[in-house]
């Protein structure tokens, strides 16, 4: 897996002496490093286009990024709603302009317009809240599933359904498309449907998911997926 490439001004995470194979810097001092415009206005770069298209998580990551821009750093993100207007050109950078809603006390509202070509492609909003202790909790228990190291990766999947003969025959421009792309994320399905049911799956998922390269062990831990 090809890790996201240098920016073209040589600003990349060798020059700040971060340790090779480190994730998170690559994505700190790449993707995630937006150049400022003016107040509240910035300009991000592409760095992962599959499909000939800019990838959903990529503006995402670099809109909220703009947002935390414009507030203190006491302050943590906790509620994100995105919407995606307009497909995204890869053949230009994308300008995020920030609008401050709102700054109180505790909470602070950010919105964010991501631009190509004078319009929107994307708007978002985000809450930001000073971090301290809830006595709330919104998560389902675990389920019961095989550890990671038992499944199969989706790489592997593909690969032995490209080895079966009927499903070759169906299905081989969707099959040896997904084969070919690099997904900086790795996927292994607790249940993956067999060779004969491809089309007769339950309306329900379940995966582990973990990024692909060290993240650093300051974001490590035991609750972490994948």
């Amino acid at each position: 897996m090809s890790s996201p490439q240098a920016p073209e001004d040589g600003q990349g995470c060798g020059d700040r002496g971060d340790p090779p194979g480190d994730l998170r810097s690559v994505l700190v001092t790449t993707v995630l490093n937006l150049e400022p415009l003016d107040e509240d206005l910035f300009r991000g770069r592409h760095y992962w286009v599959p499909a000939k298209r800019l990838f959903g998580g990529q503006i995402v990551g670099q809109a909220l990024v703009a947002a935390a821009k414009s507030v203190s750093e006491d302050v943590h993100v906790h509620s994100l709603h995105c919407y995606f207007v307009r497909a995204g050109d890869p053949k230009l950078p994308v300008l995020y302009q920030v609008e401050r809603t709102r700054t109180g006390s505790s909470f602070s509202v950010r919105s964010v317009k991501a631009v190509q070509h004078g319009k929107p492609i994307f708007i978002c909003q985000a809450s930001f809240q000073q971090a301290q202790p809830s006595p709330m909790q919104h998560q389902f228990s675990m389920p019961t599933v095989p550890p990671p190291e038992e499944l199969l990766d989706c790489e592997t999947l593909i690969d032995q359904y490209l080895r079966d003969p009927n499903l070759q025959k169906r299905y081989p421009l969707a099959l040896n498309r997904i084969a070919a792309q690099e997904v900086p994320i790795e996927i292994k399905p607790v249940n993956p449907s067999p060779l004969s049911q491809l089309q007769r799956m339950e309306p329900k998922q379940m995966f582990w998911v973990r990024a692909r390269g060290y993240i650093g062990p300051e974001l490590e831990s035991p609750g972490a997926q994948g």
